[in-house]
């Protein structure tokens, strides 16, 4: 059985790293003996300006079906909508609430030999096999629901307002999702002892105690 992945290259350097990553597919495919069928469609800016539409019919169809969908990046500093939003935004929000992905997962692991860029040098920082953990954020909610405009006098904006909603399903989910995933994986590097660790600003923020309760 073939997996279904859909290609979004997008804009910038999007179509740069999915061409590297279409080359990990095909060495993960001969090696393991999967196999993938892949399906690009063009989004992001670019495709804005030359259509009018920020990706094509039946784009969002096909990703709703994938076993996985590869985003590269979208948006161009000179695409912009008639709202002034970048072009392309459309595609990154369609997925997320399209297709409800509320837990964004960021696992951030040390390789040996990986130096690290610092004051204009490579040196070796961290120590390989002491870094190894995953971010977990709430990724529908927050300052990402569109509950935002701006107040105008003159034609002149005045005043930008973006509302930061969070609610006790959306929080109770992602917290389940990194609890559950935190028993999937093998523990701190220091001690093997399995964390989940919040982090917020409850001691202000409205939202945020919501979040703790």
């Amino acid at each position: 059985m073939a997996y279904k992945l859909v290609l979004l290259p997008g804009d910038g350097t999007g179509p740069e790293v999915m061409r590297e990553a279409v080359k990990v597919l095909k060495a993960i495919q001969d090696s393991f003996g999967l196999s993938f069928e892949t399906i690009p469609f063009p989004a992001g800016g670019q495709y804005y300006l030359d259509t009018g539409a920020e990706w094509p019919d039946g784009a969002f169809e096909s990703c709703k079906s994938a076993d996985a969908i590869l985003l590269g990046a979208v948006g161009l500093p000179e695409a912009t909508l008639p709202n002034g939003e970048v072009a392309g935004v459309g595609v990154v929000f369609g997925l997320r609430f399209g297709l409800d992905l509320y837990a964004n997962v960021r696992p951030t692991k040390l390789y040996p030999n990986v130096r690290h860029k610092v004051h204009d040098g490579f040196k070796q920082v961290w120590e390989p096999g002491k870094v190894d953990f995953v971010i977990v954020r709430e990724n529908t909610e927050g300052l990402y629901t569109p509950a935002r405009g701006f107040l105008s006098r003159g034609g002149i904006d005045e005043l930008a307002v973006d509302s930061r909603i969070i609610t006790r399903k959306g929080a109770e989910r992602v917290i389940r999702f990194a609890f559950e995933l935190s028993q999937q994986r093998s523990g701190a590097p220091a001690d093997r002892t399995r964390r989940v660790t919040c982090v917020d600003k409850s001691n202000v923020t409205a939202g945020c105690k919501l979040f703790r309760r």
